[in-house]
């Protein structure tokens, strides 16, 4: 049954709260860090919005969310109990911003808790929403996070003056997060008769029935190499502008935010031709795009081109952002939503650490390469013309006749 407006704006809701968490990691946490002394290889693998510990809790809470009902229903308790954890986590992170290991260890924390609130958020979508409407609200959803974090970095910018990241930042983080997932928790309704057979099946018969989609594992794979590729280019993003380019702090993250603001308007509208024609041609444009934007990183100099650039990636990212979570489910049973969210939070959780580590030995080890922060825009493209041919070449949908419907 399709869903009106008011459904999909409470369940967006829920993307604000997300929105400042990814505003805070991607772009905050590396500057404080840095203010601290933390190495490179360390900030990156910190202000990653996954960690390696994420291979085990993420799938093993997908699995468990396909396998229960509760009184909130499947994905819902974990929102309703993990978001409020990583929120408690960020207050006590607004009090060691003077030291990098109490600081390490409370980030470590929010992020475990609040990946395990994420992943039951994207099944949701999935559960409340028809095949022919996901693209559209991924898109609506993911574009809402975006200008949440234009909205959360323009107050930063232009409020701060001295500390990079004020402690009053985390309380504001802390607190948004809270207040747009309970409207969420409370809003949306979970139907009892959606994806069930989970639910009476051994546990066995379920992880064999879930890994017998080829194509969605193929798809998996396919989103490694893209995350491998794109994900060493978020935590040093503001250090390469203010390092390499010699910007400032407050234009590093005006651009950061030119970059959202462009990725979360052209979500929306990608997320509505994707409905029209086919999610996999538009994450083929979109990460065609990204290319282009790659390989133009590698030789911008000045503030002018690196603006086209931003724009660029933006406009790819938008396309990434609005429709590989629609696409995913497109190539599976609703029955297996939550462990297929998870598995695609282990693939981000192994490519994210694993590409900030070679980007910060490769890139910024003195002894290697030494290609600086520029270096990172070298692996993104190399990654993203691999991952262009997968999906191309190995990536088969469903035609809508035979595609399952949640």
């Amino acid at each position: 049954m399709r869903i009106g407006a008011r459904t999909m704006l409470l369940y967006s809701a829920g993307s604000i709260g997300a929105g400042a968490f990814y505003a805070f990691n991607n772009f905050l946490l590396p500057l404080a860090l840095k203010a601290v002394g933390a190495p490179d290889l360390v900030t990156g693998l910190l202000s990653s919005t996954r960690s390696i510990e994420g291979v085990v809790i993420q799938p093993t809470v997908g699995t468990i969310s396909d396998r229960i009902w509760t009184r909130l229903g499947r994905r819902r308790p974990f929102i309703a109990a993990c978001v409020p954890i990583s929120a408690l986590f960020f207050l006590v992170a607004s009090a060691s911003t003077n030291a990098l290991l109490p600081l390490a260890i409370s980030i470590f924390l929010f992020s475990i808790f609040f990946n395990a609130a994420i992943d039951p958020y994207a099944a949701l979508l999935a559960d409340i929403t028809p095949l022919d409407q996901r693209s559209f609200l991924s898109g609506l959803s993911q574009g809402i996070q975006l200008l949440g974090q234009v909205g959360f970095l323009a107050l930063i910018a232009t409020t701060t003056q001295g500390a990079a990241v004020p402690a009053w930042a985390y309380w504001l983080v802390a607190g948004v997060m809270v207040a747009s997932f309970a409207i969420t928790v409370a809003g949306i309704r979970e139907e009892r008769d959606r994806g069930t057979r989970a639910e009476h099946i051994s546990l066995r018969a379920y992880l064999a029935a879930a890994l017998s989609h080829a194509q969605a594992l193929r798809f998996l794979g396919t989103l490694f190499v893209f995350f491998f590729g794109f994900s060493a280019i978020l935590p040093y993003l503001t250090l390469f502008l203010t390092q390499d380019i010699h910007l400032t702090d407050q234009v590093a993250l005006a651009l950061a935010a030119l970059a959202l603001l462009v990725t979360g308007l052209s979500a929306i509208a990608w997320g509505r031709l994707a409905d029209r024609y086919g999610p996999k041609a538009i994450l083929a444009i979109g990460w065609a795009i990204l290319v282009v934007a790659a390989i133009g990183g590698t030789v911008i100099r000045e503030l002018p081109e690196t603006i086209l650039v931003v724009v660029l990636a933006g406009l790819g990212n938008g396309a990434q952002t609005a429709v590989s979570w629609p696409l995913l489910t497109a190539l599976i049973d609703p029955d297996e939503t939550g462990i297929f969210a998870g598995l695609k939070a282990a693939a981000e959780s192994i490519a994210i650490p694993l590409s900030v580590f070679v980007a910060a030995e490769l890139f910024l080890n003195p002894l290697a390469l030494n290609l600086g922060y520029r270096g990172i825009f070298f692996m993104l493209a190399i990654n993203m013309v691999i991952a262009l041919v997968v999906l191309i070449t190995f990536v088969h949908v469903p035609r809508p006749a035979q595609t399952r419907t949640a």
